[in-house]
């Protein structure tokens, strides 16, 4: 994230570097006649719109009653300390119960554009004939748990983001150390799917070569205000608030930032202020389009739960890093999936192979050497093996 606010574009992104999202040519189904078509062109972010919830605001939101289990930290890097906000308990911190449970809402967005074209993850289709999205997402290592072995090292059993947390802060969670049985077990329910009618004047069309033929893309600066204003608070009665942790399931629909060559957005996370506290939450395409390079099924999903939980309110400070992954310039903040956007690992669950994202540990942030990580490492499956750069 630039500054505050952090959008996971990915396509074609790998850990060396940036490049342009895949082009999406052919010919577009009649259907798509009254809605704008557009091209997926080079990889944007942190455009237009910036969380409201400061850094202030973060640090208070674990006093507040109605809140999920989250704690406040310092870390020293040379001459500078930054605080910092994260989901779970201090793994830094002896603890008499270690793992910490957030309720997680899983809601299945279903997108129709105002001609019919529709894309609803609850429905097989022929980019993938075997199970749904939602289905696909329900039975994946982020919600099902299984044991993890990374490097020769067994980590334990639980769901990816969790064992990606154990591994982050291993000195503390192995076995012999203050805090052996840490975790950050996500309790996922699934709520009944939602509908968003999108205006014209914020969708628009790619052409790809399954499902309804088509990649659906939404203005975000239409769509999560709509998000903020109206889908969440219609929510309440479902049990969403701000001790719950709700993510949007799109499928094979993305999103532009203002204008359709500013494209495209694969999930984000977010934060705002309401009368009941700090509500986070999160969206997210489950992408078997075929049309990004380094995305597969829950690649996006994997990259903004583990943000999540690393930075809930999205402006965790740190050292300045950057010219890496998705990022070209510069950024300062604990956004663990950008350094290695684009940068998968496979993962079989109940016969289906996922590819859940690799991200990036606390120590490669906070210039930490010998890292906390397993293994020494500076990211879960070893590609980053010192910490990050100064950047300029």
């Amino acid at each position: 994230m630039l500054s505050s606010r952090r959008w996971a574009i990915l396509g074609g992104a790998t850990a060396l570097g940036v490049s342009a999202l895949v082009a999406i040519t052919g010919a577009l189904p009649a259907s798509a006649a009254s809605v704008p078509t557009f091209r997926p062109g080079h990889a944007l972010y942190d455009v237009g719109v910036h969380t409201s919830v400061t850094l202030a605001q973060a640090e208070q939101a674990g006093l507040a009653s109605s809140t999920f289990t989250q704690f406040k930290a310092t870390v020293k890097v040379g001459t500078t300390s930054y605080t910092y906000v994260m989901a779970g308990r201090n793994p830094a911190v002896k603890q008499t119960s270690p793992a910490a449970t957030i309720k997680t809402k899983l809601i299945p967005v279903i997108i129709k554009f105002s001609n019919g074209d529709t894309w609803d993850p609850t429905k097989t289709d022929s980019c993938d004939t075997g199970a749904s999205a939602l289905t696909r997402v329900q039975n994946s290592p982020i919600v099902k748990s299984q044991s993890w072995t990374w490097g020769g090292t067994a980590i334990g059993t639980g769901q990816v983001t969790d064992a990606y947390q154990r591994a982050d802060f291993w000195k503390y969670a192995q076995p012999g150390g203050i805090n052996p049985s840490y975790a950050v077990n996500l309790s996922w329910a699934t709520l009944s799917s939602i509908t968003i009618n999108v205006p014209n004047a914020d969708a628009a069309v790619a052409s790809i070569s399954c499902g309804n033929g088509l990649l659906g893309a939404v203005n975000l600066n239409w769509l999560d205000p709509y998000l903020q204003k109206t889908v969440i608070p219609s929510l309440a009665s479902k049990g969403v608030n701000s001790s719950i942790l709700p993510v949007f399931l799109l499928h094979n629909v993305v999103e532009y930032i203002g204008k359709t060559t500013d494209c495209c957005v694969l999930g984000y996370h977010n934060a705002f202020s309401t009368s009941g506290g700090i509500q986070t939450y999160g969206l997210s395409m489950y992408d078997n389009s075929g049309a990004f390079s380094g995305s597969n099924d829950i690649s996006a999903l994997s990259h903004e739960v583990g943000e999540w939980q690393n930075d809930p309110y999205t402006n965790n400070p740190t050292p300045a890093w950057g010219h890496i992954g998705q990022v070209s310039g510069c950024q300062s903040n604990l956004e663990v999936g950008d350094p290695l956007s684009g940068t998968s690992f496979a993962v079989t669950a109940g016969g289906f192979t996922y590819h859940p994202q690799e991200l990036a540990f606390f120590s490669w942030f906070y210039h930490q050497s010998p890292s906390l990580g397993v293994n020494g490492w500076y990211s879960d499956q070893g590609t980053f093996t010192t910490f990050a750069a100064a950047c300029s």
